[in-house]
């Protein structure tokens, strides 16, 4: 596969991920808990599919360009988020110590806002390239380094330890993800089978046998656990099948991403930062405000969260892809990770 075509199924399959990240934040009814089960594996093991490798970079080099992509714009883009909330917060009358507590949590980072996925990966990255160095000249030692961080990361989960500054809690699992994503860039067999050429028939089959066992697996961990994967909040409910139902729904992304072929998910996956950073703590919540200001979409049931869920999901793009845009062609556009 040319890397044309391989750029462009990634940026399809990102796109589709973004997407599935606005729909389980508009709280879409019944869509919302099945996108929770894969969105957030998928940009890891997305991120990993791009990893270099420790050989083409020392250390020093590869920390200080993730630090430049996400960290840099952690503090821009969050710095946006916090001077809007200090608007709302003017609004509400709320007190001076909600300010403190807003910038405190801001700073420290833990499952806090949607920028949380930027820190998580600047350390899920780090943590990469150093089990990558360390372990990379055995067979599979990459491999059971990156089990074994990751089955850590889940005893610290059940036994309640709680979250982590910089959800470093969170980079325990997500390392796995992300090596998934660098071996499966790797494994031209495997790669081939899901994102190569296919007849419509074998297309059909994988997408269905990959849906079936997300959505049974997905069904079986929230069963048995009583709530299912929420990596922004550190929850993985039943893990076996929790990562059984993520994996599914990567591959199954995946491979409906190799035919896929849209301008409009091809520009989301390319322009994810301020779409991702911006939509659910700037625009769903001021849409939010709007909505109980002119008592719109007050009504429960089904249909009226459709709607809202609708006009939001336009409001998104109708105010944030001209942000972006603008963004771009600023000298500082960098800051903004763009």
């Amino acid at each position: 596969m040319s890397t044309d075509n391989r750029i462009s199924w990634i940026d399809t399959a990102r796109g589709i991920g973004l997407l599935s990240v606005f729909i389980a934040h508009l709280s879409v009814p019944f869509a919302s808990a099945w996108m929770h089960t894969f969105a957030m594996p998928l940009f890891f093991f997305l991120s990993g599919l791009l990893y270099p490798g420790h050989e083409k970079q020392s250390f020093p080099e590869f920390a200080w360009r993730r630090f430049k992509r996400l960290v840099i714009p952690y503090f821009t883009l969050g710095a946006v988020i916090f001077l809007f909330f200090c608007f709302v917060f003017a609004l509400q009358n709320e007190p001076r110590s909600s300010y403190v507590e807003m910038l405190r949590s801001f700073l420290i980072q833990e499952h806090y806002w949607t920028i949380w996925f930027l820190a998580a990966l600047f350390l899920t990255q780090l943590i990469y390239y150093g089990i990558d160095f360390c372990f990379s000249r055995w067979k599979y030692a990459v491999t059971i380094a990156s089990v074994a961080l990751c089955v850590f990361g889940l005893m610290r989960y059940r036994m309640g330890w709680g979250s982590l500054p910089w959800n470093l809690d969170v980079a325990f699992e997500a390392q796995f993800f992300f090596h998934l994503g660098y071996r499966f860039m790797h494994a031209s067999r495997i790669k081939e089978f899901f994102v190569g050429e296919s007849s419509i028939y074998r297309l059909i089959s994988i997408v269905l046998i990959c849906l079936v066992v997300n959505v049974v697996a997905a069904k079986a961990c929230i069963v048995l656990s009583g709530h299912s994967l929420d990596m922004s909040m550190g929850l993985y409910g039943n893990e076996i099948m929790t990562f059984i139902a993520a994996i599914a729904g990567i591959l199954l992304i995946v491979t409906l991403s190799s035919v896929i072929r849209s301008d409009f998910i091809s520009y989301v996956g390319k322009n994810t930062m301020i779409l991702f950073s911006w939509h659910s703590r700037i625009v769903i919540v001021a849409c939010g405000m709007i909505y109980a200001h002119f008592g719109l979409f007050q009504a429960p049931g089904i249909g009226t969260s459709l709607l809202r869920a609708s006009v939001s999901f336009v409001a998104i793009f109708v105010i944030l892809v001209p942000i972006n845009e603008l963004i771009k062609r600023l000298p500082c556009h960098k800051l903004f990770g763009v």
